[in-house]
């Protein structure tokens, strides 16, 4: 099959659907698919065997660059003459054949992100700002005027969503949740960096270590874990790395408030995530919103017990207190607390994270694939080319 992989910006070390997209053409690659990737921007890599075409956007100001790649990654597409089987879009453009939805529908995103859409005010005056008001409309119009042939989510709650907000019919909305690479994050990460790990961070070898991955810190809740770290057995040494970008000194200021913040250690972003994973115990993801939740399943790979809130659609692969724990919205520290209460066992820690690992190895990239291609032939079978 020639295939047209359509996203905004392709580089693999951004994660998310970036990493995502990377993954997804080395494999169609590897199935000898030909791939032509459409993108405003690439990474400095050169991508071997990938045809890549730069579509123009218009940056300076946000509402006109989400614009100007919906309408111009078709013409585009179109102005190669090349006849493709498919074109599956990652970015809201006026048209693909296969829309993936990541990020589930914007309205909700707003809901869980700005305490102002708590309002009526509030509602409107967001709704008002350009760049809201730019997707708002954008997202609409491909789901109401149907620029697609099939959708795909990455969880059932991104799915409802949609058929909530758009009124779609259910048929035209496939789940395939994330995959993660089972090769990469693998329990044996702990036995070759969990000493490096903790010595650089400072974290003593009888120390149960709690982790916390992701960027937004609001929204990933981490306000939630601190606040639950006084409330943990105190008979237990434990220590939380926070591993992302956020207003480090707010949570600071939180920590200090709730006499914790010698337990909390901010370690930025890091490009080698395995590996810390690999220095963990329990991997903490109380998100207030997510339409899955990626580092929740590269944590289950990597053999971590995962406490994870059930408005991230990550948790609906997790069977509560087999291979994870689902606590209930609105979020409780006190919840929190009592499940890592219970993981402090070592012997708990070591069944849960085991079982984690084998419910991830159902969701690695091969088995992501495999679902994708199938959606590939349906909408084939069901919309052939001229």
């Amino acid at each position: 099959m020639k295939i047209a992989l359509v996203v905004y910006q392709f580089i693999r070390e951004k994660g998310g659907v970036e990493s995502y997209v990377f993954h997804l053409s080395k494999q169609l690659l590897s199935r000898g698919h030909e791939v032509h990737i459409f993108a405003h921007r690439f990474g400095k890599g050169r991508y071997r065997e990938l045809i890549c075409h730069p579509v123009p956007a218009i940056t300076f100001w946000s509402p006109l660059k989400y614009w100007t790649f919906a309408v111009n990654a078709p013409k585009i597409i179109k102005k190669t003459q090349v006849k493709f089987d498919l074109v599956h879009g990652f970015t809201q453009t006026l048209f693909q054949d296969i829309y993936r939805v990541g990020g589930g529908c914007h309205w909700d995103y707003m809901m869980h992100t700005y305490p102002l859409m708590q309002s009526l005010f509030g509602k409107i005056l967001l709704c008002l700002n350009p760049r809201h008001f730019s997707l708002l409309f954008l997202e609409r119009a491909i789901f109401k005027r149907k620029h697609y042939k099939q959708i795909t989510c990455i969880s059932e709650q991104c799915r409802e969503e949609i058929i909530h907000h758009y009124q779609l019919s259910p048929g035209d909305i496939e789940v395939i949740y994330n995959g993660v690479d089972i090769s990469i994050f693998t329990p044996q990460n702990r036995i070759r960096y969990r000493d490096a790990v903790r010595a650089k961070y400072g974290i003593a070898p009888d120390e149960v270590l709690l982790l916390f991955v992701g960027s937004g810190f609001k929204r990933k809740g981490l306000k939630y874990v601190i606040e639950s770290l006084p409330l943990v057995n105190k008979s237990q040494k434990v220590k939380l790395l926070v591993v992302g970008k956020g207003n480090v000194r707010e949570y600071q200021r939180l920590a200090d408030e709730k006499d914790v913040l010698d337990k909390v250690v901010f370690a930025g972003v890091s490009k080698q995530i395995e590996e810390i994973y690999g220095g963990g115990d329990i991997f903490v993801f109380p998100s207030e919103y997510d339409a899955f939740g990626t580092a929740c399943l590269e944590a289950m790979a990597s053999g971590l017990p995962v406490i994870a809130s059930n408005t991230s659609g990550v948790s609906e692969i997790i069977t509560h207190r087999q291979d994870g724990f689902v606590i209930s919205h609105p979020i409780d520290a006190k919840d929190i607390a009592n499940y890592i209460n219970v993981l402090l066992e070592k012997e708990k820690r070591e069944q849960i994270g085991l079982a984690a690992r084998q419910k991830a190895e159902r969701y690695s990239f091969e088995a992501n694939i495999e679902k994708t291609l199938r959606i590939y032939r349906k909408v084939l079978d069901t919309n052939p080319r001229e």
